[in-house]
This record gives structure tokens, sequence and C-alpha cells, in this order.
């Protein structure tokens, strides 16, 4: 292959990245301003649509490429991803958001949603140091464990549109057929979401390998970070219209999603071979900054931008210690 191919070739390339981060941008935008006004019409607060509808969408390309790692036999990617992806939420993502924009912390999230994390990270940890295998059995009480979250969340849902209903104060009053146009453009915004996520992945991954980087680090950087570009989009487009819930929300949501829902799944078809070195440096991180954010976030109910940046630096530090 002569120059002139290499370039025209790293030039397609960076042309799909930009596409790809641009459709991140504009599926982020779809997401957060539709399910938003869905969530106050139908008297559902945000950090309830954050939980749920945003938290699973953006946890779809993990889940497809954690998936398709399995199918393929390549399981080592399932696992790191689930990993890395979850210590970017914290760090990185919940820490642009702060950095952007001091995030409220709701009560309800410090004594319940964030314990579930927590809960379900030292389970994901203790079944993957038994005999350094998650199985079918355990896969099914992840999956079990996330129906109940999921129980939870709904009852809430409920119980909050019954208080909006009786108490009148239905923030949009909004007819049904707006309703069902802000359903499908919320949908609308994941799958562009997930489109350019595939884009800024494979792209981003084919001019790394242009540069020389070997494969271990393009996996253990870009396809981690790679697939949490719908999380961090979100976030950035919240914070910018003030839907602090919705980040908060969907950085929490998307953790449990990535350890129960796809953590679940892939154990269940396949059991789940881990190697022993995670646990000296991945698994430590992925359980410190699920206990850290709980501290952080009762300090003064809120995370800051100097909360925003220590936990950026941390990311930075993980990926040294990866990378180096």
């Amino acid at each position: 292959m002569n120059t002139f191919e290499e370039f025209a070739i790293m030039t397609i390339q960076f042309i799909i990245l930009i596409l790809g981060l641009t459709l991140l941008w504009s599926g982020a935008e779809l997401l957060i301003r539709y399910s938003s006004r869905l969530a106050r019409g139908l008297g559902v607060s945000p950090v309830i649509i954050g939980l749920t509808v945003v938290s699973f969408g953006t946890s779809l390309p993990e889940f497809v490429v954690s998936l398709m790692a399995a199918l393929q036999d390549t399981k080592g990617i399932s696992v790191g991803n689930i990993i890395g992806s979850n210590i970017a939420n914290i760090c990185l993502i919940l820490g642009v958001g702060a950095l952007l924009t001091k995030l409220t912390v709701r009560k309800a999230w410090v004594y319940k949603e964030v314990p579930f994390m927590i809960g379900s990270t030292i389970l994901f940890l203790v079944f993957a140091k038994t005999n350094y295998t998650i199985v079918r059995w355990e896969g099914i009480i992840l999956l079990g464990l996330l129906a109940v979250f999921i129980g939870y969340l709904s009852k809430t849902s409920i119980h909050q549109i019954q208080n909006f209903t009786q108490s009148g104060i239905l923030t949009d009053k909004i007819s049904n057929s707006k309703k069902i146009l802000y359903l499908i453009l919320s949908i609308l915004g994941i799958v562009i979401l997930i489109i350019g996520s595939k884009l800024t992945v494979s792209s981003g991954s084919e001019i790394a390998s242009q540069f020389g980087v070997s494969d271990v680090i393009i996996g253990l950087t870009l396809i981690a970070v790679g697939t949490s570009l719908p999380e961090l989009a979100t976030t950035v487009v919240g914070a910018f219209q003030n839907e602090t819930d919705i980040v908060v929300g969907n950085v929490i949501g998307s953790n449990i999603f990535n350890l129960l829902f796809i953590g679940g799944t892939v154990t269940t078809i396949s059991p789940l071979d881990i190697s022993p070195d995670l646990f000296s440096l991945e698994f430590v991180f992925l359980l410190g900054s699920a206990l850290l954010i709980w501290p952080i976030m009762r300090f003064e109910w809120n995370v800051k931008k100097a909360e925003g940046i220590f936990l950026i630096l941390l990311y930075v530090l993980f990926i040294y210690l990866v990378v180096f």
C-alpha cells in the first residue's frame, strides 16, 4: 500500500469519526430533550427516566459489544468492557458532568440507588472471584436482581404519577399523540446514539491501528470508552440543558444495567472466565470508584467542579496504570 492510499484511508476514517461524533451529539440531544418532556408529561420525574429509558438506551452499545464478544468466544472483551465502562461512567463521565455544572444529588439516590449499585458491584466481584468464573446460575441471579430493580423503579414511577394526578400539579399537560411523538423521538435518539457510537469506535480503532497502537491497548481504552460515548454525550448535553437529574440517574442506572443486564445475559448464555490478573488493578478500581461516589454525593448533596476534576484525574491514573 503506497503513501497516497494510506493517506486516503486515514482521511476516510477521520471523516467517519467526525460523522460518528456528530451522530452522538444529535442522538443525545434528541434523547435528553424528548425523554425529559415525556417524563414531565407523564408525571414521572426525569431521574426515573434517566435510571430507565436513558440508562438502558445508552448501555446498548456495551451490551452489543459484550454479547458479540461472548458469542465469538472472545470473552475477555466482555469482562473488560463491563469493568472499563463502569469505571469510565463514574470517573470520566460523572467527572465531566460535574466539571460543566454542579450536579445536584437527591437523597433517595444516596440511600437507595447508589447502595444498590455498590451491592451489585460487590456481588459481581464475588461471583468473578469464585473459581475465577461467573457461571449460568450466577448470571440468572444477576438478571433476577435487575428484575427487582426495575420493579422498584416501576413502583416508584406509578406512585409519582398517582401523586401528580391527584394533586393536579402535572407540569406539562400534553395530548396522547404528543406523548407518542416524544417516545418515538426518544427511541430515535437512542438509535442514533448507537449508530454514532459504532462509527466512532470502529473509525477510532482503525486510526489507532494505523498509528501502530497494539490491539490490547485499543481494547482497554477505545472499546471501554467508545461504548461509553453515548453516556458521555448524554451527560454533556444534559449538563448544558440543566437536566442534572438525567445526568446522574444515567450514570447510576447504566452501571447497574452493565453489571446485571449485560453481565447476567452474557453469563447466562455461556459461563464467563475471569483472568486473576484483573483483581490486581481493574476490579480494585471498579469497586473503589463505586464506593467513592457515595461520600462524594453525600457531602453537601452535590458533585462540584473540584470533585469532578478529582474523578477525571483518577480515570487518567487508571488508564495510565492499565497501559503502562
